[in-house]
């Protein structure tokens, strides 16, 4: 797991006050690095994590398009980084929809512009507005992006199964919370390079390092 995708989960526990009890789709923890367990953030809460194999962090064996669990069953759900490994991805959004109990939460990130990684297989990518359609059946609905949006790193939502009020300005304090706790930055020799590429050659070559620290969010349907 990515430290802006952990940030992200922190600083919607913060804001949004997820209740349980909690899903996590793609709980396994592959390069078994302690940033994947997020399970100290929800002391309290039952949790239970699946994936589509057994290893680290996973508890139940799920399929994101076919989960088993009943409608309405989760407080909160967590799927990070998996929806691009998942070939029916539509089902896979309407799974979570209908797992999420009323008045629950939803987040959902994946990656944009990233090399391909199998876990089993990569499939997809997907824009900020994709996310929004794919998630507009939740009543309330934030999606976002971090970098520059013609070539964004990380795309992401949050569904909300209730109206909410005032979600635009919840939404901009879980970008600045996010921001708080994502203190990481591109490589120095990145850095540089961008730096004397971009005098050189054009700056929009560089638009990943240039634009790291842009996190970007909007609210659904409006």
């Amino acid at each position: 797991m990515d430290a802006l995708t952990r940030a992200l989960v922190e600083a919607a526990v913060t804001v949004f006050a997820p209740p349980g009890p909690v899903l996590e789709i793609g709980s396994r923890q592959v390069q078994g690095e302690a940033a994947g367990d997020l399970r100290p953030m929800f002391a309290g809460k039952e949790y239970v994590g699946c994936d589509m194999t057994d290893g680290p962090g996973v508890d139940r064996i799920e399929r994101l398009e076919g989960l088993s669990f009943a409608d309405g069953w989760a407080g909160t759900v967590l799927c990070l980084n998996v929806f691009e490994h998942a070939w029916n991805f539509r089902k896979g959004a309407e799974e979570i929809l209908r797992v999420t109990a009323p008045h629950g939460l939803a987040l959902v990130t994946t990656v944009f512009e990233f090399h391909v990684h199998a876990y089993p297989e990569d499939y997809w990518r997907f824009t900020p507005r994709a996310m929004e359609r794919l998630f507009a059946g939740f009543p309330s609905l934030v999606f976002g992006w971090q970098g520059h949006p013609k070539t964004p790193r990380l795309v992401f939502a949050l569904g909300l199964k209730e109206q909410k009020e005032g979600l635009s300005d919840l939404a901009e304090t879980w970008r600045r919370e996010t921001l708080k706790r994502w203190t990481q930055r591109p490589p120095l020799w990145d850095r540089l390079r961008a730096s004397v590429g971009g005098a050189l050659f054009g700056r929009r070559g560089f638009r990943t390092v240039r634009h790291w620290r842009d996190l970007s969010v909007e609210v659904g349907g409006r």
